[in-house]
C-alpha cells in the first residue's frame, strides 16, 4: 500500500520494495499525495526533470540558497574584522593566492610542469584579472558558489531519496559550519565539490531516464574531467558512472548489446580527456614532461605512508615541516632530495616516480604498520573531530559568532560527528531501496582509498561529505518513517546502532592528538610575523613557548623576530637555546649570524653566515649576507662573486639578483644591473625592493618613463612604505606629472608626518602651480 507520505516518500509500503533479479528496481512508481495537494509521482519525487518541480519547490530551493548565503555573508564579514589574518592568506591559501596573481599579471603558460592541480589557481587568477584581486570580494564571491553547493545538495539528495531528504539535506549543507570555514579560504574544495555533486546529479537523472546515447554522457564527462584538473582523486570514481551507464542501457531486457552501452561509455571517457589533454600537452610543451596534470602524486604518497606518518599532519623524515615552509620551498626541497638520492638530474614525473617508490617500498617493507596506519586513518575519516591541516578549526571559530554555533564540541563534535552515524545507518537501511541509492554508496566507497592513502583530514574528506549529510537526512527520515508506523522493533534497532556509533566516532582520541593550544597562538603569532608587527608576533611566540617549550619552529622563529626588532642579545639566546635540538637547521644559523651582525661583531657574523652556507648549499640568504658585508667593505669583486654564488645556490630567489643588480649599478654597469633586476622582478615579482631598485636605476639614467611603472609597482606592493612612495614621487615631478606627486607626497605624509623631504617637495610643486 502507498506510504500516505505527504511530501514525496521513497519507498513503498511498510518495507523496501523487492529488487529484480539484475538489482534494477522494476516496479512502476506509485502516486503518493503531495504536499501541495497534486499529485506527486516517485519519478516527481526523485526530481527526473525541472517541470517535475513545483512553484513551491523551487521556493524551498531558494530558501536554502538564501539561508546559505546570509550565513556565509555574516561569517565573511566576521572574519574580514576580526581575523588578523584575513588579508594574508597562508599556507595553501597563499600558494593559490600568489599563483593566481602571477597569473594575472600575465604569465599564462608558466615555465614548469603543474607540481598541483592548476583548475583552482587558473579561475582564480581569471577573475583578478577582471575584478582585481580584492580577497574580501574573493571570498564573497566564494560565498555565492557555496550557497549554490547546497541546492545542488539538496537536488541530488532529492533525485536520490525523495523531497523531503533532499531539501533537509540541502538545509544542512547550508548551515554546514565546517564548508563555511574552507569557503574562507582560498582552496579547491569550493570548485571540485559543486563540479562532483553536480556530474552525480546528471548521472542518476540520465540512469532513471534511461539515456544511454553519446549526447547524453559526454557533458558529464566533460565536467568530470574539469573537477579532476582541480583534483584528480575523482578519476578514481569513474567506474561508479561507467555503471550508471551500463544499467541506463537496460530497459526491461534480460541482455543489452554492447553496441548500446559503448557509445555512452565512449563520450564519458572522451569527454573526461578533453579538459585534461591540454593540461598534458602544457606540461609536455614547457617542461619537456607529458606529465597527466600534476606531478604532486608521489609526494602526497609518501606524506600519507613514511615512518613518520601520522594519517592527519604533514610528516616526513627527510623534511622539517611547519607552516613557515612555504610551498615553493617545500617542492624545491622534496625535488633536490629526490635528485640527490638518485644521483642524477630528473624530471617532474620521475620525481614523482621516485617518491611513489619510496612509498611503496616502505608499505612492502611494513606491511603491518601499513595496514595499522591504513584502518587508523579510516577511522580518522570517520571520527567526528575536523582535522585542520591549515588551522584549528575548533580555534578559529573565535573569529566569528556565526561558526561558534556551527562548529562545537559537547559530547559530539558537531556538524559531523552527529552527521556521520546517522550516514552510516542511513547506507545501510536505505542499500536495497534503489539502484541509484546504490551507485551514490559505490561512489563513495570508491572515493575513499584516495584519503586513507594520503591524509584523513577534513578538508581531504569534505568532497563525499554532502553524500554522508545526504544519507544522515535519509535516516532521520526514516526513524520518523518507523516512529509513525509503530515499528518500534526496527526504530530501537536503528536508534541503538545510531548510538553505538555515535560514541565510537566521537570519542576525543583524534581531539586530544590534535589539541594544542600552543600550536593555534604560535599559528597567529605567524601572521603579525608576516606583517612586520614584531613585538605583537614576540609576545605571541612566547605565549606559545610558555605552554610548549618544545615548540621548537616557534623557538626559531622568535629568534628572528627578535632580530627584526633589533633585540640582538636576546635573538642570540634564543638562537643557541634552538640550536642544541636542530644544530644543522642553515636557516636558524644564517639568523645568529644576522643577530651578530646586529651587534656589531663582523667576524662571528661571518663565521655564522659561512657555516650556514657550508649546512646547506642551496641556501641563498648566507651568500647575500656575505656579500653585504663586502660590498659595506668596499671588496666589490669578493661582493659580486658571493652574490653570484647566491644567485646559483637558488636562481628563483629573487633577493639575490637585487642585491647583485643593486652592485652592479654601483659600479657603473647599468645595463647589466637592469638586465639583473629585471630578471628579478619576473623570478619575484611580489619582491618590492626588486622595482624600487629597477625603478631608481632607469630614474639615474634619465629614463623616466620606463621608472614610473616599477615604482608604481612598488608602491601597490608597499603601499604604507613612505619612502618607496616618495621615490614614486620624485620620479612623478621629474615626468612633469605634478598633480599625481602631489597626491603621492601627501599620502607619504598621512603615513609619516615627520617625513622632512616630503613636505620640501610638496612645498616645491605648490609653488610651482602658483601662478
Amino acid at each position: 500500500s502507498p506510504s500516505g507520505d505527504r511530501d514525496g516518500g521513497w519507498w513503498h509500503g511498510s518495507s523496501f520494495a523487492p529488487l529484480a533479479s539484475d538489482g534494477y528496481n522494476t516496479r512502476s512508481p506509485e502516486t503518493i499525495p503531495a504536499t501541495d495537494g497534486q499529485q506527486s509521482t516517485m519519478s516527481k519525487a526523485t526530481g527526473q526533470s525541472d517541470s517535475s518541480y513545483t512553484r513551491r519547490d523551487w521556493l524551498w530551493l531558494g530558501g536554502i540558497f538564501v539561508a546559505a548565503l546570509l550565513a556565509r555573508v555574516i561569517v565573511t564579514s566576521q572574519l574580514a574584522a576580526n581575523n588578523p589574518g584575513f588579508s594574508s592568506p597562508d599556507v595553501d591559501s597563499g600558494w593559490h593566492y600568489m599563483w593566481a596573481k602571477e597569473l594575472a599579471r600575465g604569465n599564462w603558460l608558466g615555465t614548469d610542469v603543474f607540481y598541483r592541480a592548476p583548475l583552482y589557481p587558473y579561475l582564480l587568477g581569471i577573475w583578478m584579472t577582471l575584478f582585481g584581486d580584492s580577497l574580501l570580494v574573493i571570498r564573497l564571491v566564494q560565498a555565492v558558489i557555496g550557497s549554490a553547493t547546497a541546492v545542488l545538495v539538496a537536488l541530488l539528495g532529492w533525485r536520490t531519496l525523495g523531497r523531503r531528504v533532499g531539501l533537509t539535506a540541502g538545509f544542512i549543507w547550508a548551515l554546514y559550519g565546517t564548508t563555511m570555514y574552507y569557503e574562507s579560504e582560498l582552496l579547491i574544495p569550493v570548485i571540485i565539490i559543486p563540479l562532483n555533486i553536480l556530474a552525480l546529479w546528471m548521472g542518476l537523472g540520465r540512469l532513471e531516464t534511461k539515456q544511454a546515447s553519446w549526447r547524453a554522457w559526454l557533458p558529464l564527462g566533460l565536467i568530470l574531467g574539469i573537477s579532476a584538473i582541480g583534483r584528480p582523486n575523482i578519476l578514481i570514481t569513474a567506474p561508479a558512472f561507467l555503471a550508471m551507464i551500463w544499467f541506463a542501457a537496460r530497459d526491461g531486457e534480460k541482455r543489452v548489446s554492447w553496441s548500446r552501452r559503448l557509445p555512452g561509455m565512449a563520450a564519458l571517457l572522451i569527454g573526461l580527456i578533453v579538459p585534461i589533454l591540454p593540461i598534458t600537452v602544457r606540461n609536455a610543451v614547457v617542461g619537456n614532461d607529458p606529465v597527466l596534470i600534476a606531478y604532486q602524486g608521489g609526494v602526497n604518497l609518501y606524506l600519507g605512508n613514511n615512518p613518520q606518518a601520522d594519517g592527519i599532519t604533514m610528516q616526513m623524515p627527510e623534511v622539517s615541516l611547519d607552516p613557515t615552509l612555504s610551498w615553493d620551498r617545500f617542492v624545491s626541497t622534496t625535488d633536490s632530495i629526490a635528485r640527490a638520492e638518485a644521483g642524477q638530474e630528473l624530471s617532474a614525473s620521475e620525481i614523482s616516480g621516485f617518491w611513489t617508490d619510496k612509498a611503496v617500498d616502505y608499505m612492502l617493507d611494513h606491511p603491518s604498520e601499513t595496514v595499522g596506519r591504513w584502518l587508523k586513518k579510516f577511522y580518522y575519516m570517520l571520527n567526528g573531530y575536523e582535522v585542520g591541516d591549515q588551522t584549528d578549526i575548533y580555534d578559529f571559530t573565535r573569529y566569528s559568532s556565526v561558526l561558534r554555533v556551527l562548529v562545537w564540541f559537547w559530547g559530539v563534535f558537531f556538524p559531523f560527528g552527529l552527521i556521520i552515524p546517522f550516514a552510516i545507518v542511513g547506507m545501510v537501511l536505505l542499500w536495497r531501496s534503489a539502484l541509484k541509492v546504490r551507485l551514490l554508496i559505490v561512489f563513495t566507497i570508491l572515493y575513499i582509498p584516495s584519503i586513507v592513502l594520503f591524509l584523513a583530514t577534513a578538508r581531504h574528506r569534505l568532497p563525499i561529505v554532502p553524500i554522508f549529510v545526504i544519507f544522515a537526512a535519509g535516516a532521520a527520515w526514516l526513524l520518523w518513517d518507523y516512529w509513525r508506523r509503530h515499528k518500534r522493533a526496527r526504530l530501537a534497532v536503528a536508534t541503538a546502532a545510531i548510538v553505538v556509533l555515535g560514541v565510537l566516532l566521537n570519542r576525543p582520541t583524534v581531539a586530544e592528538t590534535m589539541d594544542n593550544p600552543a600550536y593555534s597562538i604560535y599559528q597567529e603569532a605567524l601572521v603579525y610575523d608576516r606583517q612586520g608587527n614584531y613585538p605583537k608576533a614576540i609576545e605571541l611566540y612566547g605565549e606559545a613557548l610558555n605552554i610548549e617549550p618544545m615548540l621548537l619552529a616557534a623557538r626559531r622563529n622568535l629568534a628572528l623576530a627578535l632580530v627584526r626588532n633589533h633585540q640582538y642579545d636576546l635573538a642570540i639566546t634564543v638562537s643557541y637555546s634552538y640550536l642544541q635540538f636542530r644544530e644543522d637547521d642553515a636557516e636558524a644559523i644564517n639568523n645568529l649570524g644576522l643577530a651578530y651582525l646586529g651587534q656589531g661583531d663582523t667576524n662571528k657574523a661571518m663565521g655564522s653566515f659561512r657555516v650556514a652556507a657550508g649546512k646547506n648549499p642551496d641556501l641563498p640568504q648566507p651568500h647575500i649576507n656575505l656579500g653585504d658585508i663586502a660590498m659595506a667593505r668596499g671588496e666589490t669583486r669578493i661582493a659580486i662573486g658571493t652574490y653570484g654564488r647566491a644567485v646559483k645556490a637558488d636562481s628563483t630567489y629573487g633577493p639575490a639578483y637585487n642585491s647583485l643588480g643593486v652592485l652592479l649599478a654601483r659600479a657603473t654597469m647599468i645595463d647589466s644591473a637592469i638586465t639583473l633586476l629585471n630578471i628579478c622582478t619576473d623570478k619575484d615579482p611580489d619582491y618590492p625592493n626588486c622595482w624600487v631598485n629597477l625603478g631608481n636605476v632607469l630614474l639615474q639614467t634619465g629614463r623616466v618613463d620606463e621608472a614610473l611603472p616599477a615604482m608604481k609597482q612598488a608602491v601597490n606592493l608597499t603601499p604604507k612604505a613612505p619612502a618607496i612612495r616618495y621615490n614614486y614621487a620624485v620620479a612623478l615631478m621629474q615626468a612633469g606629472q605634478l598633480n599625481e606627486a602631489e597626491q603621492q607626497l601627501q599620502t607619504v605624509i598621512d603615513i609619516d608626518p615627520q617625513h622632512v623631504q616630503a613636505h620640501e617637495r610638496l612645498r616645491e610643486i605648490r609653488e610651482r602651480q602658483q601662478p
